[in-house]
Parts: structure tokens; sequence; C-alpha cells
């Protein structure tokens, strides 16, 4: 199944009697096992996109969820932080150039409930304000249920460029009491983030700049 405009809808049609579901599953097809609950899990934020908006398909046709505040309910989202959208910036040396046109900065962490397994946390970054020219000028940690994963992350030095997209990988990832937080620690100016993903662990095999973290 394929969403169309960021959604699959599965639709009902009435013959004789009402029709009725009992439960409903939608599995993504990226990972290739389960958790060790049974469970698939693939989730995609598109960070610094408002709570509410359509959803985003990239090229590959993974669904990317528009960005939102965890609160009681929810089963992922920031904690505290700010958002923008820059959508006519250029972003070089990516297929899904949407991912980094918007960013959430200032925020605290994000967390994930998941069910128990191993998880695979894909965090994408990309310097796109336009007053940071430099190295140097956007300096900040990233943890992992609090454990420090990266230390004095520069996007613009990561990347060589302004506008050009870092993608950190890491595996192994375990639930904390059912909760993945990533975690954001102030350097220089603020945090800032373009999209997460977390997905469960299949047979994948590790890419040459994954990073393995027990957590």
């Amino acid at each position: 199944i394929e969403p169309k405009d960021g959604k699959i809808v599965i639709g009902f049609t009435a013959n004789i009697e009402n029709p009725q579901i009992n439960g409903i599953e939608i599995l993504s097809g990226d990972s290739a096992k389960a958790s060790a609950g049974g469970e698939q899990v693939a989730i995609r934020v598109n960070c610094g996109t408002a709570e509410g908006a359509e959803a985003y398909t990239d090229q590959d046709g993974k669904v990317w969820q528009p960005d939102r505040l965890m609160a009681d309910g929810l089963d992922w989202g920031a904690v505290d932080g700010e958002i923008i959208q820059r959508s006519t910036l250029e972003i070089k040396d990516t297929k899904s150039p949407t991912i980094y046109q918007s960013e959430t900065y200032s925020m605290s962490a994000y967390k994930f409930k998941v069910p128990a397994g191993k998880y695979t946390g894909k965090l994408h970054f990309a310097e796109t304000y336009e007053g940071i020219s430099g190295e140097g000028q956007r300096v900040f940690d990233v943890s992992i249920n609090d454990k420090n994963v990266i230390e004095k992350l520069d996007p613009f030095k990561e990347a060589g460029a302004f506008a050009k997209p870092v993608v950190k990988e890491f595996k192994g990832i375990e639930p904390v009491n059912g909760v993945i937080t990533i975690g954001f620690t102030p350097g220089t100016e603020n945090p800032q983030i373009c999209g997460i993903e977390v997905l469960s662990e299949g047979a994948a095999k590790v890419t040459a700049n994954s990073e393995k973290v027990a957590v």
C-alpha cells in the first residue's frame, strides 16, 4: 500500500447492515523484522512543521509526520522548543529538501513511546539560519536516554556548507521505561533539528556511518 497525498484511506461501503471493524494495523515495510514485542515501528518526524499540517511523502515513499509538542495521550513529541519554516531555501545534496526546509530549535528533547526492542535512530540536521555563516557559530550536544552520543555538534562544520544536510545514525537503541528520549544541550546558539526517524531494527546491515549505542 502506498499513501496518496500522505494518507492511507481505508473505506467501507454498506451492503447488508452496517460495516464494522475490530482493529486496524498499518505497518511500515522499512523494518524487516518487528521489535521484541512483535510490533513494527517506523516514526518519521518532519521537525519544524506546524502541528496539524499535511504529512510529507518523500521520493522513496516514506511518510513524515508533521511536528508536535509532547502531551498526555500522545506517543511522541517535542519537549518545548520553537519551530520555523524556510520553504523557499535551496537545500544541497538531498532528494528530500522538504525535510531540511523546516526546523525545531531551542527544544530540550524529543520523546518516543515505543514497545520493547531495539531501534535505529536517524537524526537529520542542516544549518539554515541566515544569521550563521561559518563554523563554530552553532554548537550543541545530543544525548539518547541521558547518554551523550554527540559532543559539540556543529551542523555547518559537519556538512562543510550552509543548507547542506547532515544525518547521524545510531543503532541498538533500547527504550527506558517504554520511552526513547533524544536530548539536546545548548553550547553556542540554540540546538536545532530538521528530522527524526525512529525505526524498529530488522535484518538490515549497519551502514558505514552508523554508530551503535548501548542505551
